[in-house]
């Protein structure tokens, strides 16, 4: 392939991914949590699910792969980090997911997507 046309690929495929990273997002979601002996719960399932949805209906783009690492505990100031990939992309950007509330068993958290990929860099 010319030296040219990669460079348009490579743009198409950042701009792709940067749709979802443009204002380094950050919303706030709440989603419902089971209760255990070690207190309320978001499945990790419902985690990912809920942020790739927010963020894809945020930004006006497609909906997102995003990949957590376990159940998000719901307990005030928790922090997980999952990970996000555009659809079109390989580039893989954090996305930290904190928990600011708990009402009975809802669960509210705040999500912010790195304006970095690889590694959390906040959002400035």
């Amino acid at each position: 392939m010319p030296r040219g046309k990669r460079h348009v690929l490579a743009a198409i495929v950042t701009v792709a991914a940067g749709g979802l990273l443009a204002s380094g997002c950050s919303v706030h979601v709440s989603v419902g949590g089971t209760g255990g002996t070690g207190g309320t719960t978001v499945p990790k399932h419902s985690v990912e699910t809920e942020v790739a949805t927010t963020l894809a209906k945020q930004e006006n783009q497609p909906v997102p792969k995003v990949v957590c690492p376990q159940d998000l505990t719901g307990k005030v100031g928790t922090v997980m980090y999952c990970s996000l990939t555009a659809q079109g992309s390989t580039v893989v950007y954090p996305v930290q997911v904190r928990v600011n509330s708990i009402s009975g068993s809802q669960v509210h958290f705040n999500i912010q997507v790195s304006e970095t990929p690889g590694h959390f860099t906040p959002p400035s």
